[in-house]
């Protein structure tokens, strides 16, 4: 099993570059994810603010035709 110097050398560099690689392609599959899931939850908090901001309250209800929690 006679494998000269150099080309152990160049497996090594090659291992290190597709692990490199998959190491990249894995950050941004992650960071492209996240991105995608803050923006999503924020527009769920928005919607769910919208939706059940109902006018349950005091005075200057969001919904004018509710007067704490029931339809006039």
């Amino acid at each position: 099993m006679s494998v000269s110097i150099n080309a152990r050398g160049q497996a090594t560099v090659e291992y290190l570059f597709l692990i490199l690689f998959l190491l990249t392609l894995s950050y941004q599959l992650v960071m492209g994810f996240t991105n995608f899931m803050t923006g999503q939850v924020g527009n769920l908090g928005h919607v769910l603010t919208y939706s059940l901001s109902t006018g349950v309250c005091e005075e200057d209800c969001f919904y004018k035709t509710y007067y704490n929690g029931y339809r006039q």
